[in-house]
Order: structure tokens, then sequence, then C-alpha cells
């Protein structure tokens, strides 16, 4: 058997034979990297875990209060800064982190701060750090700054209770979601920062952002940032991390962490095949026939991920064709997603309901069948050609569909990031579609950021997204208020982060506004079922499959005891984000 060093230098000779190609050198350079990391001495493989799929750039900076801060401070990720309570998506219940317990009434939330919870230097996490985090959020354009919309005041008392007072917004649903995926920061570091860059009664985020937060970071979570280049980066373990007395005093298992990045999904899946990764929250096709390289997802059966997000084709609704809801109806109807289904997501997702309520799960209880067939939409394409007739549409002699003037529909494009192979094969199919009812789409598949900015913008006809990706406390109405409310609409050209199409109906304004503080359940259910109602009679978006809150596939090459769905003891976030942390300190090195 060659040595993985004979195995190292024989790749590199291959790849000096081909460097006259670009394309084969680039291939050649990612396998050279795989190859380099299997065998790093500094990282023992045994005490190393690698995962991959939550950055896709080569980090620039690990400041939280940064737009789009590097892996893994970014999204929920609780490796390195915290939260008071963490999600569990398996049973809906908020967990303790920074704080062990919380309770609720009708005026406010308060949290009971954990009395063990430290920085990674030894000094307590304080109710004053806590309270000052969300301070920031009130001073500075975070995208948490319109809680305060919802909030009076944050108190605490000497016995480590913080209390969150409702505004006369009242929210708890929002307040709760704050709670529960709002970093924790050190006001000894962050406080400092931002009276440097203040300036009369603004501050200047261009001078907050300068902070790289690169070098020891001050953190309370159970890992901190050790090194980073353009193709990795790299975490170690605080192995006097306060938590560990929530496992008996244990450690997490793996002493590093390493993220890795590569060029698109079948980079990444490369090197999950080769066992490279460990983890991988990256769209991977036929999970099935991975055991042979000792992988596999949550469960050995379809649709083998854990659905909990729903993915969209956002809609432009300022601009004709769009604007008009018996087009976007057409369009809901053509849309083949049993073969979206098949060919571009490995069939997993369960088949397609009408509406925006997932009918599993805990949000199951809010899914109405009987609206879904009454005012939903399903494949048909006579039926969406019907539709749009009766709207005065008609078809030149090619079948090219005509717009209500006679002249020919211009051509529409469908937007998605290059190289996410799973929406880029939903979209050949939904171009497909919308072939059959004589709409002539285009694939539009960009760079990341450009893609970003045309959604903030409001600049693009059709753009594929799953908005809300993780369920939170506040499911399902933060999805809805994500894309139907109407306070969140914005011109074209001038930015935003939620409502990116454009939607507005002041009824569904009214049920939004009113859903987050009920507290009678067959009330709550039936606001649901109306706001659901009108989401299927308007169209706001094209729900096109579900999706999980993350991939989560994992390889038992090296690592073993993943939480999975014979074994749920932790949620199937990656170990790294919300709840499923807590499987860090399960897992096992492999025999």
């Amino acid at each position: 058997m060659m040595s993985k060093l004979t195995e190292y230098l024989n790749f590199l000779a291959k790849c000096v034979v081909t460097a006259s190609v670009a394309m084969a050198f680039t291939a050649c350079e990612e396998e050279k990297k795989e190859v380099a990391e299997e065998i790093n001495p500094d990282y023992p493989r045994q005490e190393t875990l690698y995962i991959g799929g939550f950055d896709w750039a080569p980090p620039t900076t690990f400041n939280p209060l940064d737009y789009d801060p590097n892996f893994p401070i970014d999204g929920n990720v609780r490796l390195m800064y915290e939260s008071l309570l963490t999600y569990n998506q398996l049973n809906g219940e908020l967990e303790p982190m920074l704080a062990d317990s919380y309770t609720s009434n009708e005026n406010s939330i308060t949290v009971h701060l954990d009395p063990r919870a430290k920085w990674n230097n030894g000094t307590p996490v304080t109710v004053e750090d806590v309270i000052y985090t969300f301070h920031i959020d009130s001073l500075l354009p975070t995208p948490r700054h319109g809680n305060w919309y919802f909030l009076s005041k944050i108190t605490a008392d000497k016995q480590n209770n913080v209390t969150f007072h409702f505004s006369k917004n009242k929210n708890p649903l929002i307040i709760l979601n704050a709670i529960a995926e709002t970093s924790i920061l050190p006001k000894a570091v962050f406080e400092p920062l931002i009276q440097g860059a203040k300036s009369g009664k603004t501050y200047d985020m261009a001078k907050v952002i300068e902070f790289k937060n690169d070098s020891v970071p001050m953190v309370s979570g159970p890992y901190n940032i050790k090194t980073y280049s353009p193709d990795q980066i790299v975490l170690e373990r605080n192995d006097d991390y306060w938590g560990n007395v929530r496992h008996n005093g244990q450690k997490p298992a793996p002493r590093f962490i390493i993220h890795s990045l590569y060029n698109g999904n079948n980079h990444f899946n490369s090197a999950m095949t080769k066992g490279n990764l460990d983890i991988s929250s990256v769209f991977l096709p036929r999970i099935w026939e991975k055991s042979r390289d000792s992988i596999r997802a949550w469960s050995r059966n379809e649709p083998y991920h854990q659905p909990g997000s729903i993915t969209t084709l956002f809609i432009e609704h300022q601009t004709a064709p769009f604007n008009d809801v018996a087009f976007r109806r057409a369009l809901a109807h053509s849309i083949n997603f049993e073969k979206i289904k098949s060919r571009a997501i490995s069939n997993y997702s369960p088949a397609m309901q009408p509406g925006f309520i997932l009918p599993f799960g805990t949000e199951s209880k809010y899914f109405v069948k009987a609206d879904a067939e009454a005012f939903g939409y399903s494949y048909d394409v006579e039926k969406a050609k019907a539709i749009l007739s009766k709207a005065g549409y008609s078809w030149d002699e090619t079948g090219k569909l005509l717009d209500k003037d006679g002249k020919l529909l211009r051509t529409i494009t469908i937007e998605c990031p290059q190289g996410w192979t799973d929406w880029e094969d939903a979209i050949k199919v939904v171009v497909e579609s919308f072939h059959e009812i004589g709409v002539t789409a285009e694939e539009k598949f960009v760079d990341y950021s450009a893609w970003d900015k045309d959604l903030r913008q409001g600049t693009f006809d059709l753009a594929m997204k799953t908005q809300t990706a993780e369920l939170s406390p506040a499911s399902p109405w933060n999805r809805f208020d994500q894309i139907m409310s109407g306070g969140n609409c914005k011109p074209i050209g001038e930015e935003a982060f939620s409502n990116q199409g454009r939607y507005k109906n002041d009824d569904a304004d009214k049920l939004m506004a009113v859903i987050p503080a009920m507290t009678n359940e067959k009330e709550l259910a039936e606001a649901y079922r109306k706001l659901n109602k009108i989401f299927m009679e308007t169209i706001p978006v094209l729900p096109v499959m579900y999706r999980p809150t993350q991939y989560y596939q994992f390889s038992t090459k090296h690592w073993s005891n993943y939480p999975t769905e014979e074994n749920p003891y932790a949620p199937p976030q990656n170990l790294v984000v919300a709840a499923g942390i807590k499987a860090l300190w399960e897992i096992k090195p492999a025999k």
C-alpha cells in the first residue's frame, strides 16, 4: 500500500504534468489541498473535526457587528459567541445556553443568566454584558436594530435576572427570537470600540467594522480562532470552557475544528467523499449511494434530511408581468414540483403542499389540508393556460405567450448564486416548466454578491432564496413576515433585507400584527389559517421545495456517534448551530 507521502508526491507530479491546462490545474490544486489537509501534522486527525459549507469566501473579518462576518461568527453558529437561550428544532423548545431558564408574562420576558458563565479570560459574563449587547442594536444599523421597535427597555437585578420589557408594539415572538439568536458580546471590548466611532449623535459604522476581531477574541464559547488563511479557518478548543460543567466536566471531543473553503458544491463533495470533510452542509446528491464512502445523512430513508424551511422563487412585484396575480398563479400551476424533487434535489423534499406553512413537524397543527385543496395550486399546465386565457393573455402561432395588449411577453430571468448546484438544477426545471405555458425564461447564475445585491435592491425578475432558513421560536410567523410585511416594503433600488419582492397586502399586515401576541391556541390557529389563505390566493413568492434548515451529512471515517434519526440526542444542525452544538461532547474518534 502506498504511503500518504508517496500518494502526495505522486499527486504533485500529476499536477505539474497538467499545469498547461488551466482548468485541470485548478482541479489539481483543489485535490492537492485535500490531500494536504489529511496529512497535516499540526492537527492530528483523531483530534480534528473538518466541516464545510458555512462559508464560501476567504475570511476577512470575525467582527460580530460586521454585516457579513466569516464563520463561525455568522448565522446562529455557537462555537465562539453564545446566545442566552438556543432553539432545538426537533422539539421546538428553547434550551439553556448563557441563561439557564426563562419566564414570560403579558408585559415582558425574563431570563436568568447562569452565574457560572465566564469569558475565556476567566472573568464572568455579567448582566451588564447582556444589556450592552442589546443596547448596541439600538445604536447601530445592525440587522437586529428593528427589535427596538418592540422593546421599551431592558432591566436587570442583583439575582442575575434580565428582563425584556415589551413596547406598545407588543411582539413576544421577535423578542424570543432575539434572545435565542443574539450573540452576547463582552462590554469591555465593544463599548470602547463603539464609543470611538461616535461622531456627535451618530456612529460611524465604517470605523466599527474596521475591527477584525481576529487576535484571541474575548469569547464565552467552547472554541476560539487559532489561525486562518484563504482556504481554511482553524478553531481551537478552550479547555477551560465554563459550559463543560453541563457535561460532567467533560471537554468537547474535537481539539480542533477546521472549516475548509472550496469553490462550489462539487469540490466540497469531493472532499467529503475522500474523508477530508467530516461534516458538510452543502448539497450532496444521491446520499443513499454514499454509504460505500462511509457517508450518510440524518435519516436512512427518504427524504433523508430533516425538512425545516421552504426554498422559493422571490417575485419582483412592482413591474409587469409580475404585478398581475393571474400571471403569478399561472406560474405556480406550471411548476413541475415532482421533477424538481427527483432531478434537482435527489428526493430530499417531501411532496410539496400549497401555502407557506410546513405540513409536518411543530408547524403541522396550523396546516389545513382542505384550504390547500380549495385555494392552493398544483402542477397543472392546462389549468395554468386557462388562468392566463381568462386574464386576457394569448399565444402566437409558435406558442409564445402574448401579454394583454397582444405583444410578445418579454424574456424573464431566474437568478441564483453560481455553483449552488441544487438550486441551479431546480431553476433549469422551472425554465422548462414555464416554456410549457409559452413563457420564455433564462437561467441567470451569478456571483453570490451580485445575487445578494439584486435581491436587496429589487433588481430581479425571479430569484431563488430560502428566507428565514432556520426554524425558531417565531416560526412560522417570521417566514410570512419576511416575505409579506408591508412595513418592510422599500422602493426598487433602495436596500431591503426582508420583503425583497416588494409585496403589499393590508389584510396580511393586520394578521401579522396580531399573531405574535396571541396566547389562545384556537385563535392563533385560525389567524394562521387566514394568513395562509391570503398567501395561496395572492402568491407573494413561488415555493419550489422543502429544504432542511441546513443540509446535514457526515462521514464516519474519522468520527462516530453523530446524532441521527435513530439516535436523536441533538438536532441535525451540523454540531455547530444552535442546540446542535451539544453533539460535540458526544461524538467519538472512529476506531
